[in-house]
Formats: C-alpha cells, sequence, structure tokens
C-alpha cells in the first residue's frame, strides 16, 4: 500500500512495545493466541497474548494503528486518563491509509483487534523512572466507542472514542521513548517491513540507557523468528518470509546489510545498521515537537549541530519569551528556528548574580528580530485551517476539554455541523472553554445539544 501523502510523521515510540513486540510481523495471521519464554539479561520473560479467533492476533497493518494512536496521544499532551477523540477520517490519516471504504473496514477491524487482545508480560515489562521490570496485563485499547453507518461499518462522519492501557500511559509518560520515523515506516511496502522495522528500531536501544543505541545487532534466526512471531520456525521457511523485508530495508538505506552464518537451527542474523540513516535523543525530540519543530528538520538540526548546543538554544529562547523580550511572531517553531539560525541576533540570559529585574530592559538594547505581538486567539487559530482541518480540530479539543461528558454520537453530529458550516468550530471551543472556567459545563452541553437538535 503506498504512502498517503497526507500523512502526518509519528515522531515518538515506546520501548515496550516496539522490544517486546508484541504484533506479529507477517501480513495476515490465522491463531489466536501465542506464548513465548526466554532469558534476558538473567531475567525470564514470558509474555502472552489471547486474542478472539473472529479477529486473530494483532498483525501487519495493526502495526500503523498501535503506532498512530501512540502519536495522536503524544500530540495531545500526553493525557494522564490517555484517552483520545478522532474521526476515523483523520485516524485513516496519521496511519498512511486512503481514505476509502475498504481501509475504513481495516481501520474497524484492527481497532477492534487491538481492544479485544489481552497481552500478559511477566518480567520484560520496563518501569524506566524506577529502574525495574514489572508484570503487565492489558488490552492495547482498554475501551472503544465509536459511531458507524447504518451497516454497522465505518464512514466519513465515524467519530472514534478510546483509552490507552494504563501501562502503556505510564510507561510514554515516564519516558520510556525513543524516536521513530513513522513518514520512512509507512513508506515501506509491506506491513511485515513495517513491523520489522519497527522492531529493530527497538533492538537498538539499550533499556538501561537510552543514551546508547547499537550499530549491529546478532541473534540466533529462531530466537529472531519467535520475537517476530513469525509461526513456522522451519529455519528455511524463516530465511524466505524475512527475505523480502531484509532487501527493502537494505535498498532504502536503514540496514546497511544482513548476514546470515551457520546451519540449521544454529543459523545466526547479523543486522548492520547504517549511520547515515539520523537518529535523534528522544528527550530532544519531544523537545523540540513541543515547539512545533517537524521532525525532519529536528533531525536535520541534530545531526549538523548537536544536543546540547540545541538544549541551549531551547533554553535561550524560553527565557526570552519567559522575561517579555520577545512574543512570538507567527508560531513558536519560526521563532525559535530563527534563533538557532542567526543566534548572534539575540540577548544572553544574565548570569545568576545579576538583578532579574534588570533583564528585560538589557535585553531589549540588543537587536531584535521579531516584532512582539500577542499569541493568536481561537478565532485566529482556526482561520488559517481548511475546513476539514478545523472540524477536526474542534471535536479533538472539545473532547479534551469535555473527556466523560461528550458521546461519540455527538461528536459525530457535531463535527457534521462544522463540515456543512452550520456551527463554527472556532466559536463552539470558544463556548466551551468559557463554560469550563465559570465551572458551567453542564449548561453549555445542554445548550449544545440544542443547537444541533434544532438545527437538524
Amino acid at each position: 500500500m503506498p504512502l498517503n501523502e497526507k500523512t502526518a510523521a509519528t515522531q515518538i515510540d515506546e520501548l515496550n512495545l516496539s522490544q517486546l513486540n508484541l504484533i506479529s510481523a507477517v501480513d495476515k495471521a490465522e491463531n489466536s493466541e501465542w506464548e513465548v519464554s526466554y532469558e534476558h539479561g538473567g531475567r525470564v520473560v514470558q509474555i502472552r497474548c489471547e486474542a478472539l479467533p473472529k479477529y486473530s492476533v494483532p498483525h501487519g497493518l495493526d502495526n500503523d494503528v498501535s503506532a498512530a494512536l501512540i502519536n495522536l496521544f503524544m500530540d495531545s499532551g500526553m493525557p494522564e486518563d490517555g484517552r483520545f477523540t478522532i474521526s476515523a477520517t483523520a485516524l485513516l490519516r496519521l496511519c498512511g491509509w486512503h481514505n476509502t471504504g475498504h481501509y475504513h473496514a481495516t481501520l474497524k477491524t484492527s481497532l477492534e483487534r487491538l481492544h479485544t487482545s489481552s497481552y500478559t508480560v511477566s518480567g520484560g515489562w520496563r518501569d524506566h523512572p524506577r529502574g525495574r521490570w514489572t508484570h503487565a496485563k492489558f488490552h492495547f485499547i482498554e475501551s472503544l466507542q465509536f459511531t458507524t453507518a447504518g451497516s454497522g461499518q465505518f464512514d466519513e462522519r465515524t467519530v472514534i472514542k478510546g483509552r490507552l492501557a494504563d501501562a502503556l500511559i505510564e510507561s510514554l509518560r515516564g519516558g520510556y521513548v525513543k524516536p521513530l520515523d513513522s513518514e520512512f515506516m509507512l513508506s515501506l511496502s509491506r506491513p511485515r517491513t513495517r513491523v520489522l522495522y519497527r522492531i529493530l528500531d527497538g533492538a537498538r536501544y539499550d533499556p538501561e540507557n537510552l543514551e546508547q543505541y547499537r550499530d549491529q545487532y546478532e541473534v540466533g534466526l529462531l530466537a529472531w523468528a519467535e520475537q517476530c512471531r513469525i509461526p513456522n520456525s522451519v529455519p528455511g521457511n524463516v530465511r524466505r518470509a524475512l527475505s523480502g523485508p531484509h532487501e527493502e530495508l537494505v535498498e532504502r538505506g536503514y540496514l546497511r546489510s544482513v548476514t546470515i552464518s551457520g546451519r540449521g537451527k544454529q543459523q545466526r542474523i547479523r543486522y548492520e545498521f547504517n549511520e547515515n540513516f539520523i537518529q535523534v535523543n528522544p528527550a530532544l525530540l519531544q523537545r523540540l515537537q513541543g515547539y512545533g519543530i517537524a521532525d525532519g528538520v529536528a533531525r536535520r538540526l541534530s545531526n549538523e549541530l548537536g544536543s546540547a548546543a540545541l538544549h541551549a538554544h531551547m533554553d535561550r529562547f524560553d527565557w526570552l519569551v519567559r522575561t517579555g523580550v520577545l512574543v512570538v511572531k507567527k508560531s513558536r517553531a519560526a521563532a525559535l528556528m530563527h534563533l538557532i539560525q542567526h543566534p548572534d541576533e539575540y540577548p544572553y540570559p544574565l548570569q545568576a548574580s545579576e538583578k532579574a529585574e534588570k533583564a528585560p530592559a538589557k535585553a531589549k538594547a540588543a537587536r531584535n528580530p521579531e516584532p512582539l505581538l500577542e499569541p493568536p486567539s481561537v478565532a485566529q487559530e482556526f482561520a488559517k485551517l481548511s475546513v476539514e482541518e478545523a472540524a477536526e480540530r474542534g471535536i479533538s479539543r472539545l473532547g479534551f476539554h469535555f473527556r466523560q461528558d461528550l458521546s461519540p454520537l455527538l461528536l459525530d453530529q457535531l463535527r457534521q455541523a462544522f463540515l456543512d458550516g452550520r456551527l463554527s468550530p472556532a466559536a463552539v471551543l470558544e463556548d466551551a472553554m468559557a463554560a469550563v472556567a465559570r465551572m458551567k459545563k453542564a449548561e453549555f452541553l445542554e445548550a449544545l445539544r440544542e443547537k444541533l437538535e434544532l438545527r437538524h
């Protein structure tokens, strides 16, 4: 499946998912369960997956959906409750899939599969903040609601609400993450290649020191087949199953080489990663994203300037904004990029020994190329968006402020009213935020329902 040109790249992946690999690297799966047990670093790790027979275990394209939902969670500010609200159309875009009836059906099945499949991990789930290995039992999507067409299938109006697993939320918020070049991942031709890429990218990282990652990785062929959840354990069949993904990852420049040595069940695979495939420190990437810096730009900046210099630039930018010397024009990303590209045109923070109250006056004496402007209002923010973008952002933001108060059906009707021009997303959002501030959420919701009923 070719990459949808409107795809938004995922910048972060959760490391437990990629290192344990909970999604089978096969295009189709018929089994409804799998179980593995192995020793790693003096620990016995046991993983079990149980799925409904009608759906089979998570596999192939479910990789794209799981990555998209992590992207959505990160972009939503990592809410503590892990709840998300999104239209099927927007989620298809995040998955890199085309907006067609076929992919609407595929998305529905994938969400059902990720919701109903149960995972149990013993001794292998990393609690990064505490430096411990723990036990975890969960469904990737713990709760799921959506609207459908009369046929029971997803369509252009479908709105999806759900909640990610607590174990996943805690791990993401705890910083057990790595960069994921999802634009590259979604451009790979087959689902199994995308899964293998994600597993390999996770295998590079040292769980106890995320600053370190491998330039090469070697593993037994049959152990790797088990790690990739390839069901047939015959060495020749495993090699054939992996040959296509290996060839593409080498051709695309992610891998420098793949070498298989030995005979029979003793065969081993050695992966050598391409040094020119730019990796970015997760903390640095996440911070740059917070300013709106695109993933590709962040990788280039990291490669050219290094982590320490970029953190220093961002610290300086934060000080200028905090002290009132610089009020952002257009966007934070543009203002930060100007500072990085023209550092001599900006003042530096005062030393700790200098009085803080002198900072604004002294800083303003330096040449400042950015006019001091107020941040945009909600109306100005939405004025720059297309009708569809405004509708998507409107229901997403409302879903954030009214997490458990807006049903998928009401969000479905509201999104359609935005698309039809019957209601303004900016105006509704401004009313919603005012209602939250005045603690009058119930009154706002009642008025909103009346507007929707009156206008049908």
